[in-house]
């Protein structure tokens, strides 16, 4: 009996040795770092902190399924402060400091940029979630061969859009732009994009960052006879030149470019009665998980961003970190290490359907994805027209 005894505790103590071994091996994996980079502060903090959640909750969802390549995922997150030169610092610390072998940034266009040239230098890949500007994917800039983008550049938001202006009955436009690259970039391709489906810019009025009077500007789009106004610009402005619209008695069609915001946000700051009838163009839809191009992910992330209590209204710009994680994620998979040259191999080739629709890169780094135009009506969203992600393939292969 006491041989017995002694042979099962024996047994007991090495199946015991054999678990502390197992178990810390298992907990002390090193986590696969990835960088992320947004405004938290500054003018645009409230945008940089719905892509933050939204890249969270995507990598807690590829945590729980068990990491990548057997490790967890670890993001590294930097402040750019909405300043380009705050964004190169937080670029050089994630690659000097921190060692991380791709990185998502960083939000605005001059911000983006301004990172290239010394993610380049150190051979680390960038995807891009956010920027719209087309130099970024231009062969001529400055660090573009690092560059990986699943959002729209303006020309591509504005074919897409432009091939829907017969659909929406816009003829004699006004636009109304921010004056800085992504605002001049967009008036210049929407324009374009307009002409050749039938319309007709009538004027062009490019306002400052920081201005709240627009007065001037639509009173000259009025003397003008337009019938539709597009506009580029951040939310709030937006709001005021709705409610601006409404004061002067300006009844026109209104098209807000550049899909970061779900038309909710402009509702609440303009109010219901300012915003009526205006049309957004978005990249996703919250309320129809079948138009993104991977329902089920869309499902989960809508459902999660609701259960951790967070703004509504970001839900949409949330989506652009889910996506990015999402593809990061998938890259390093392919790529079977963890290595800067493998993840930038493996984002040339890869192909998977996320939030913004199809996501892959043409050869200059760029990814299609779905254009939306949404309209408020008597307080209500419907989808009044749409170009998938895979027709914009079709139209940029037709060239």
């Amino acid at each position: 009996m006491k041989i017995f005894k002694v042979i099962t505790l024996a047994v007991l103590a090495t199946f015991a040795g054999v678990l502390a071994v197992g178990a810390p091996q298992a907990q002390t994996k090193e986590p696969i770092k990835v960088g992320l980079i947004q405004p938290l502060s500054g003018p645009v903090a409230a945008s940089g902190s719905y892509i933050t959640n939204g890249a969270k909750i995507a990598a807690d969802r590829v945590n729980a399924k068990g990491g990548v390549l057997g490790r967890p995922l670890e993001l590294v997150i930097e402040d750019n402060k909405s300043d380009p030169a705050e964004t190169r610092n937080a670029a050089e610390k994630l690659i000097v400091r921190d060692k991380v072998p791709v990185i998502i940034g960083a939000w605005g266009s001059s911000m983006t940029l301004a990172m290239m040239p010394l993610a380049a230098q150190h051979g680390i890949p960038m995807v891009v979630e956010t920027s719209s500007s087309g130099k970024i994917t231009d062969p001529k800039t400055p660090g573009q061969k690092v560059v990986s983008r699943i959002s729209p550049t303006s020309e591509l938001e504005a074919v897409g859009a432009g091939a829907l202006i017969p659909k929406l009955g816009m003829k004699k436009i006004g636009y109304m732009a921010v004056n800085t690259d992504w605002g001049r970039g967009a008036a210049a391709a929407f324009g374009d994009a307009f002409k050749k489906n039938g319309a007709t810019i009538e004027a062009v009025e490019y306002v400052g960052q920081a201005d709240t009077d627009f007065y001037a500007q639509l009173t000259k789009f009025k003397a003008a006879g337009v019938d539709s106004i597009v506009i580029t610009d951040d939310a709030p402005k937006t709001a005021k030149m709705l409610q601006q619209m409404k004061e002067l008695g300006l009844n026109v069609k209104v098209l807000v470019t550049g899909g970061s915001a779900w038309p909710d946000s402009i509702v609440q700051l303009a109010g219901p009665k300012a915003a009526e009838g205006a049309m957004f163009i978005n990249f996703y839809n919250p309320y129809d998980y079948a138009m993104a191009g991977d329902p089920e992910a869309s499902k989960v992330y809508v459902e999660e961003w609701k259960k951790r209590n967070l703004p509504w209204i970001g839900v949409v710009e949330g989506m652009r970190g889910f996506d990015a994680v999402n593809v990061v994620a998938k890259a390093i998979e392919a790529a079977k290490e963890p290595t800067a040259p493998k993840i930038m191999a493996a984002l040339k080739t890869l192909e998977m359907r996320g939030l913004y629709g199809l996501n892959k890169f043409d050869q200059n780094g760029q990814s299609y994805c779905n254009i939306i135009v949404t309209q408020v009506k008597d307080g209500k969203y419907s989808v009044v027209a749409m170009t998938p992600s895979s027709k914009l393939w079709e139209m940029s292969a037709a060239k």
